[in-house]
Order: C-alpha cells, then structure tokens, then sequence
C-alpha cells in the first residue's frame, strides 16, 4: 500500500540518489478482456521503495522529476526490468505483452530515443507484444522531430497507445498525426457510466472510432460489475481497473497469474 507523502517533504536530490540505488521498481496492472477474462497485456508502473518513507506512489515523486532527465531515467529502468520480466515469462512458457508510458515531451530529447532504441533492438522478443502509451503533456506541441521519432521508434514493430483518450490534451487530430493502434479511454467516463448522463454515449461512439480506424479501445478505471456489464454491453471488449487486479509488483506477477484474484469472481488468465 502507498503511503500518503506530500512532494514537498521529498527533494530531487532523494530521487536523484533513489534512482542511483535502484529503489525504483517495476509494478504492474493488467488489461483484461471483459468477456473471456483473459489478460494479453500488463501496463508498467513505477513505485518507489523508498528505505524510509516505505512504499510511495508516483504521484509523490513524479512532480520532482518535471521534463528532465530523471524522467527518462526512470523510462529507462521501468523498460530494463519491464522487458526482462516479459523474457522471463516467456521462457516459462508465458507470453505477455508489456506496456510502457512515455510523454511527448520525452521525445524532444534524441538521445533518449537512441536508448529506447537501443534497448528495444536487443530484446530478444518479438517487439509487437511491447506497447508504448504516449501522453500529451500541457502546452506540448508535436513538432515534426518528434513525430519523426515516433514513427521511428513504431519501425522497430512496437505498438502505439494514445493514453488518457477524451481528456486534458489528447485529441482527435493525433490519430490523424500518428500511427496509433490503440486508444485508452480515461477512467472519468467509466465512474459515470452508472448515473444518467452522457458517459454511455460517449464510450459507445469511441469504440465505433476505434474500430473504424482499426484501433483496440480499452477502458480505464473498471473497479464494479455494473461498470463491466454496462461496457461489454456497449461492445467494448478490454479493460483495465481494480476490477481485475491493483497493481502489482513484478515478482507476484506469476502467483496472480497461476491464481489471480478477481473482485469479479472470476477466473483470470493468460492470452
């Protein structure tokens, strides 16, 4: 469980030397499919295992590390422990698919994409089961080098996940712009999709675009059943949300996938 601490009381000087002790540690949520309940895909997360404030969550951390170079210190290590889990699983005769998250913002920097690429050239793995969800940031505007090195990391056979679908800054136009094969739906239109509203019309129309456009839709934030009814009843077919499993540390991946929990009562599996 993460323990509530305000940024404030952490320094980047903390997350620069937590970095350095590799304190930073992979977790992992599932994406799940409504009907058949299987998992094809886990999204990774950052927690900080830091040694005296215990388990933090990134909302703690992730203002000290702004646009920086932290950040993409940290892209790098979810990546290293993300793809040497998936390999591991794959030698156990487990294919998952990982999914990492990346800012436009990051892309501005070059060198961080000759790393990205780097690491994703020697994965042993075919790169299709490895998805990058790119979130636009405030203010960030997609200039054509970054578009570029989008296109260039989507070369290698990576997947493209717009992330945080029908909120903030993520819009239409960027399906236009960029090769995206998936779209995530935030989780504000899930929570209300049990009151009267707009929020059931809305899901429905954004999984008609997907499928137009030849996108995977998946929902965000499914923690009921009514929720997960309502959705399979719009025709959405994956999701993502405690319904299915809390995030999750690297190492419990394989116990949860032998006999994952459910809240739904049901029974989870592999792809």
């Amino acid at each position: 469980m993460s323990i509530a601490v305000s940024p404030q009381l952490l320094t980047v000087d903390e997350v620069r030397r937590g970095l350095h002790r590799r304190e930073f540690q992979a977790y992992v949520q599932p994406k799940f499919n409504l009907r058949s309940h299987q998992v094809p895909c886990v999204e990774v997360l950052a927690r900080w295992h830091h040694p005296l404030r215990g388990l933090l969550g990134p909302a703690t951390f992730l203002p000290l590390m702004g646009h920086g170079w932290l950040l993409d210190e940290l892209l790098c290590s979810l990546l290293d422990q993300g793809l040497a889990c998936q390999l591991e699983l794959h030698r156990q005769g487990r294919e998952m698919g990982f999914a990492f998250n990346l800012s436009l913002h990051q892309l501005v920097d070059e060198g961080l994409v000759d790393r990205l690429e780097a690491r994703l050239q020697a994965h042993p793995l075919s790169l299709s089961a490895v998805t990058l969800e790119i979130t636009e940031d405030a203010g960030t505007h997609i200039l054509p080098v970054v578009t570029q090195r989008i296109l260039r990391l989507k070369r290698l056979g990576v997947r493209l996940s717009m992330d945080d679908f029908g909120t903030g800054h993520s819009s239409l136009w960027r399906l236009c712009q960029l090769p995206f094969d998936e779209i995530k739906l935030a989780g504000e239109f899930t929570r209300q999709l049990t009151t009267p509203g707009r929020a059931q019309a809305i899901v429905g129309h954004a999984r008609t675009l997907a499928e137009e456009l030849g996108m995977e839709l998946i929902v965000e934030g499914i923690e009921t059943r009514a929720q997960r009814s309502i959705l399979m009843g719009l025709g959405v077919r994956f999701g993502q949300g405690y319904l299915c499993a809390r995030p999750m540390s690297l190492g419990a991946l394989g116990g949860w996938l032998e006999q994952p929990p459910s809240a739904a009562g049901q029974s989870y599996s592999m792809m």
